[in-house]
C-alpha cells in the first residue's frame, strides 16, 4: 500500500495578542508550518500529514486553543508520496537542464 500525503491549509482568526503563543502551539507540531501571521488576528498555516484524521485531530485542539476564534479548513489535496517524490526529481532534472 502507498502512503498518502495530504497538504492542507488552514486560515486561523484569533485573539491579536495571542498571535506568538498560537503560532508557536502551532509550530510545535510536526509538519505545521505559519506561513503568514497578520497582527489583526489572522494565520494562515500549511500542514503535511499522512491523513485525514491527522488534520481533524489538528483542528480540533486548534480550536480549543486560548484565545482562536475559529479555525477554518480551505485547502485539501492528497497524493502518494512516490507521486510526490517522482515529481519533485522531475523539476529537480528540469531545473539542472536549465
Amino acid at each position: 500500500m502507498n502512503a498518502q500525503v495530504h497538504i492542507s491549509s488552514l486560515i486561523v482568526q484569533l485573539q491579536p495578542e495571542r498571535i506568538e503563543e498560537v503560532s508557536q502551539h502551532c509550530q510545535a507540531h510536526p509538519g505545521v508550518e505559519v506561513h503568514a501571521k497578520d497582527p489583526c488576528g489572522k494565520m494562515v498555516l500549511v500542514l503535511e500529514t499522512a491523513g485525514q484524521r491527522e488534520i481533524v485531530t489538528f483542528i480540533e485542539g486548534l480550536q480549543q486553543a486560548p484565545g482562536v476564534l475559529s479555525v477554518s479548513l480551505v485547502y485539501h489535496h492528497a497524493e502518494s508520496a512516490d507521486e510526490l517524490d517522482r515529481e519533485m526529481e522531475e523539476m529537480s532534472y528540469d531545473a539542472d537542464a536549465t
